[in-house]
C-alpha cells in the first residue's frame, strides 16, 4: 500500500468519526462517544477536508518555499526549455516570463525576472528606452520590428491609454531559443544570442 492509499484510507476513517460512524463496522457511535463532541467533531471534519485537499495533490504535502536568498539561480534543463511553446497571438513580455516561469519549481528556484529579460532585449537593440511621463518605457527598435516586437494599445482600469511592447508568435520563439543567454545575463554572464 502507497502513501496515497494509506491517505485515501486515514480520510475515510477520520470522515466516518466526524459523521458519528465507527470507520470499521459502519455502526453508529453512541451520543456520548467522544467523537460525538462538537468541537472535536469540527476538529475531525476539519483534517478530513485537509486529506482531501493533499489526495487531490496527488498525496504531496504542500512545501514550504525557500527564501529568496536560499534559491538557485533561475536555469532550466534541457527537457524544460524544449517544452516552451509561444502564445498563438502578439503578447506582452510579461506573459512571455510567465509562460517561462511556469517550468520552473519556484519553491527552489529564482524566477527570471520581466526586468532581466527586457534589459537583455535592449542590450541587444531589440528594444529601446523612451520615457513617457517621466516613466521609462521600451518600444521596439527597427531589428525589433523586423523579429516581430510591436506597440499595443491597453487601456487602464482608470481608462487611461497605455502603449506598450508586444512579442508575435516568432519573437516569442526567439526569446525561448535564447533562455540559456537570458538566464546567464540575468546573472551577470555574457550575452552570445544564438541566431
Amino acid at each position: 500500500m502507497n502513501d496515497l492509499d494509506i491517505m485515501k484510507r486515514a480520510q475515510s476513517y477520520i470522515e466516518s468519526m466526524a459523521n458519528g460512524t465507527d470507520p470499521l463496522t459502519g455502526k453508529e457511535l453512541p451520543d456520548t462517544d467522544i467523537v460525538n463532541n462538537v468541537r472535536i467533531s469540527r476538529c475531525l471534519f476539519y483534517v478530513s477536508d485537509v486529506l482531501k485537499k493533499v489526495i487531490a495533490n496527488g498525496a504531496e504535502v504542500q512545501r514550504e518555499k525557500l527564501k529568496r536568498a536560499d534559491k538557485a539561480d533561475f536555469a532550466l534543463t534541457d527537457e524544460q526549455a524544449a517544452a516552451l511553446r509561444p502564445a498563438d497571438d502578439d503578447i506582452s513580455l510579461s506573459r512571455v516570463v510567465g509562460i517561462i516561469n511556469a517550468q520552473i519549481d519556484d519553491y527552489t528556484m529564482k524566477k527570471l525576472s520581466r526586468k532581466a529579460a527586457e534589459e537583455w532585449l535592449r542590450e541587444k537593440q531589440l528594444v529601446k528606452e523612451v520615457v513617457i511621463n517621466g516613466k521609462p518605457r521600451y518600444n521596439p527598435s527597427s531589428e525589433g520590428e523586423q523579429l516581430g516586437i510591436s506597440m499595443a494599445n491597453y487601456l487602464t482600469p482608470a481608462g487611461q491609454m497605455v502603449k506598450y511592447c508586444v512579442f508575435s508568435p516568432e519573437a516569442q520563439q526567439f526569446i525561448f531559443d535564447n533562455i540559456d543567454v537570458i538566464a546567464d545575463f540575468a546573472r551577470g554572464g555574457s550575452d552570445e544570442t544564438q541566431e
